[in-house]
């Protein structure tokens, strides 16, 4: 994809900073650019074109604690409010490692949900419960992947334009959504005929 000719693109040395968290990609760097020269960015080859065209619990909150809606909006604003937080962290982050780690109170309030839904008195379809499971293992299963930088890592410049770890961890968080998407399906076509018992 070449429809505009791009700025010089950088070499790893020359980047700045916050962008060389991944030492095995050698080349096709952006400059600091203005937000026109972002969007430009779109139609021209470097490395982050395809993270760029490769890139949410509130449906699960929202079913899981249908019966209790007090508890169902503390829960709500509280996701919400971890999910500000976790962009914060990622967006300042300096390593791979802290931005996997920016997402983990999120992760640990779903895996709170999904317990509610299993041991307590958490309700959802249960065939949801699997792909929302299978959701965060595709998620976790990308960032780890973007951290131990492979496949990049065995041949230094092979994969710097296509197929690097954080491209996969792109595709992989892709098919998490997918997941997720599913499992919303399942826990909606379930609701229609579910009724809280009376207190």
């Amino acid at each position: 994809m070449v429809l505009y000719k791009g700025p010089r693109l950088l070499e790893f040395a020359k980047t700045p900073s916050h962008l060389q968290f991944n030492k095995y990609v050698l080349t096709g760097y952006r400059p600091v650019q203005t937000a026109e020269e972002c969007l430009r960015s779109l139609f021209y080859m470097h490395n982050e074109l395809g993270n760029i065209y490769t890139h949410g619990a509130l449906p699960i909150i929202h079913i899981t604690l249908l019966c209790y809606p007090n508890m169902q909006q503390a829960a709500l604003l509280a996701y919400i409010l971890l999910s500000v937080y976790g962009i914060y962290c990622a967006t300042t982050a300096r390593t791979n490692v802290l931005r996997l780690q920016a997402f983990v109170w999120q992760a640990l309030f779903r895996f709170c949900l999904f317990l509610f839904r299993v041991y307590g008195s958490g309700v959802g379809s249960p065939k949801s419960l699997r792909l929302f499971v299978t959701m965060d293992t595709l998620a976790v299963m990308g960032g780890v992947v973007n951290i131990i930088q492979i496949p990049e890592r065995f041949s230094p410049g092979l994969f710097d334009n296509w197929g690097n770890s954080h491209q996969i961890m792109h595709v992989m968080v892709i098919c998490s959504i997918i997941y997720y998407h599913w499992g919303t399906l399942e826990d909606l076509a379930w609701i229609k005929t579910y009724q809280c018992p009376a207190d």
